[in-house]
């Protein structure tokens, strides 16, 4: 088997790419995987190089975060190709989803012994995602987190850029209308959710799954910053299904809209802003995951 090994250097910190690659390198080769190793240089980079080079490789193995996983499956397009991911970003949402083990040596052994799982890819306006797209308090937070501080401090920054910008925060109001069903509604945050957990270990709709080919919308419909302090209260404690100002739909496509074009991010970081169509295609993606959940068994 040839894995290409996409390597995103600016995911995690340099010291300890240094200490865990080649480490994840000699359990590829002890499996019996040949590999081929490339690093990414700018944003966009693994989908230029996955589209390129997938023909020479049964298999594409992922060094990175969640914004790297995303960029490889839009090199990928409608090729069958399954993908491995050795977690090294700052949140890693989908392999705590999937059950990767977060360990870089243990996931790599997941590459070896793992089992194919196949997946949901989101889609907003053409771009594919795997986790969640949103617009509201949240999507302005991602635009507003100063990458320099992400790669030092990690996760933290985002919490620094949740505090400034509900000090400025001034919300506005955004439409969801699903076509399927001709329900139309409105709020102040829309959350498109592909996967239950939202930015970490937080659960955002607890119905959610992978792979059920279904999105889940979350509309909150209070605008005051009170209101979105609860909510963010409500996430942090797995409790936003008590709050009553939330809205739940489920769908397979879905659009949001609103008077003034609004900022939107996707798995995490910056997408482009408001009108967005969304829809979901039903297990479309092959990911090599645990053959027992939490297992990561190292082949000597």
């Amino acid at each position: 088997m040839k894995t290409l090994v996409i390597v995103n250097p600016k995911a995690g910190r340099r010291v300890f790419l240094n200490l865990y690659l080649p480490q994840v390198l000699r359990v590829l080769k002890r499996g019996g995987i040949s590999y081929r190793v490339l690093y990414t240089r700018y944003e966009g980079h693994a989908t230029r190089m996955v589209a390129r080079l997938r023909q020479w490789a049964d298999l594409i193995t992922v060094f990175g975060g969640d914004g790297t996983v995303r960029e490889v499956v839009k090199g990928l397009g409608d090729q069958s190709l399954p993908i491995a991911i050795i977690p090294f970003g700052t949140v890693n949402v989908l392999a705590l989803d999937l059950g990767i083990p977060f360990n870089p040596v243990q996931a790599a052994a997941v590459v070896v012994n793992g089992k194919k799982r196949r997946i949901d890819v989101g889609y907003m306006n053409g771009e594919p995602f795997l986790l969640m797209v949103s617009t509201g308090l949240d999507a302005l937070t991602v635009h507003n987190v100063d990458l320099r501080t992400k790669r030092v401090i990690g996760r933290i920054a985002y919490l620094i850029s949740a505090i400034v910008t509900i000090a400025t925060y001034r919300a506005r109001r955004v439409w969801v209308n699903i076509p399927e069903t001709g329900l139309r509604d409105r709020g102040y945050l829309a959350i498109v959710a592909n996967s239950r957990y939202y930015a970490g270990p937080y659960r955002i709709a607890d119905q959610t799954r992978i792979d059920d080919g279904l999105l889940d919308v979350v509309l909150f419909k209070r605008r005051s910053v009170a209101a979105m302090l609860r909510l963010l209260a409500g996430m942090l404690f797995n409790r936003t299904r008590f709050l009553r100002d939330v809205a739940y739909y489920r769908c397979t496509e879905v659009e949001l809209s609103s008077r003034r074009r609004q900022k939107m991010q996707m798995d995490g970081d910056k997408a482009p802003s408001t009108p967005a169509r969304v829809w979901v295609k039903k297990r479309h993606l092959s990911v090599l995951v645990p053959r027992k959940r939490g297992a990561g068994l190292i082949p000597r």
